[in-house]
């Protein structure tokens, strides 16, 4: 019975001791900072070229497309936006491949439409993204435009399934 004590005391001690290091680790590991609009600024400044600020809303350029940061700290939410067409001008058909490239092929870009003009758009809370997470949305969004009409990607990778067809070489007035 001494042993069976003794065995039963050492897993506990062994337990508490991994749960107080882990917690110990946790406390000291730093919290990465949370982004803000300065941040956001200075990281979009790094990654793309003719940046202009106008209150919440930065515009730059990112391989030949003019994209739109957006922010709004007070509810922390934040959205990168590049206008692709006129709702007017599109066929049915192109709008259908969109949502069906929404759930396969452009990941965490997305079409949406928003006074009757369809968006490449990104949205996420503003302080949790990470300079990385925002690259990434920088390149999804010109991406999901440039291939608007043909293969509508966002160019990171292919959700399995059935993905949504191209388009072809469909005749798209942009903005």
């Amino acid at each position: 019975m001494n042993q069976r004590f003794l065995f039963i005391f050492s897993v506990l001690v062994l337990t508490m001791s991994s749960l107080f290091i882990s917690a110990s680790y946790a406390e000291n590991e730093a919290a990465p900072e949370q982004m803000n609009p300065e941040k956001l600024r200075a990281a979009i400044e790094q990654y793309s070229t003719d940046i202009t600020v106008n209150n919440n809303v930065i515009s730059f350029r990112y391989q030949n497309v003019t994209l739109y940061c957006i922010w709004d700290a007070n509810a922390d939410r934040m959205r990168i936006i590049t206008p692709i067409a006129n709702l007017s001008d599109l066929e049915p058909e192109l709008i259908v491949l969109a949502l069906k490239a929404n759930y396969h092929t452009v990941l965490d870009a997305r079409y949406a439409i928003g006074d009757d003009i369809l968006y490449s758009v990104f949205i996420h809370p503003l302080s949790p993204i990470t300079t990385a997470e925002l690259e990434s949305a920088i390149r999804q969004v010109a991406t999901a435009a440039l291939t608007f009409g043909s293969s509508f990607t966002s160019g990171e990778l292919v959700f399995p399934g059935n993905s949504a067809e191209p388009a072809g070489k469909k005749k798209v007035r942009t903005l």
